[in-house]
């Protein structure tokens, strides 16, 4: 079982306390939260940290075994996402958990070069906000939710998203890896939800009718900008 390192989410409240203007988009996927970082970014003029790329991107070359185990294991995995999709639920949302202090270590280390009073949002990544909530003021995260739709309409809806089910199509047995996947998706969202609700993070449901705009004034409002 993955366990939490207590000791480097530590590190990270510290380093991450310094930032009053460092703002948190989470949510589930197709909920929005890129659209509206961009959108926060271009009113405010505060740079997006894209946390997605760096957790399947840049991070892989700096997880070390003796500061980030967890995701040695993965980044060590022949296939990272068939390494995933083969765990049962509880063993991949424990593995989410122990990878979000690995993964503030990081973003402490890439916010040291920043000033501290220098503003910039953060989008998504994260599965757990709780974890996130451990080492930032919740007052500085929003959850984007987008009700009514199910993970299979979301991870269809375009031809960025379609990329996904072509990946998984590479795997063995890839229609029961492309169940777990949705599984696990719709499990990621309602988790995001519920740790959310615990511990006080603004939730900003996201409406079909509603505007860009109009949303990230909502957003914005949540988060004190």
């Amino acid at each position: 079982m993955c366990t939490i390192n207590v000791d480097l989410l530590a590190k990270a409240q510290k380093a991450l306390g310094r930032h009053k203007r460092l703002f948190w988009i989470v949510g589930g996927s197709g909920s929005g939260k890129t659209t509206i970082c961009q959108a926060l970014a271009e009113t405010y003029g505060l740079p997006v940290y894209d946390m997605d790329a760096h957790i399947y991107g840049t991070y892989h070359g700096r997880f070390t075994p003796e500061r980030h185990p967890v995701n040695s294991q993965w980044a060590a995995a022949p296939n990272g996402l068939a390494w995933l999709l083969g765990m049962r639920w509880e063993q991949f949302d424990a593995f989410n958990q122990a990878a979000a202090p690995e993964y503030l270590d990081l973003l402490a280390e890439d916010l040291a070069q920043m000033e501290p009073d220098a503003g910039i949002l953060i989008d998504g990544g994260i599965a757990n906000p709780a974890i996130i909530a451990q080492a930032l003021p919740a007052s500085q995260i929003v959850c984007i939710a987008r009700p009514g739709r199910t993970s299979a309409e979301i991870w269809c809806e375009n031809e960025e998203r379609l990329g996904m089910k072509t990946m998984i199509d590479q795997l063995p047995n890839p229609d029961k890896a492309w169940q777990t996947f949705l599984e696990f998706d719709a499990q990621i969202s309602q988790t995001i939800l519920q740790e959310c609700q615990a511990n006080n993070i603004a939730i900003c449901n996201r409406s079909e009718t509603e505007s860009v705009a109009k949303l990230a004034q909502r957003v914005a409002q949540a988060l004190g900008m």
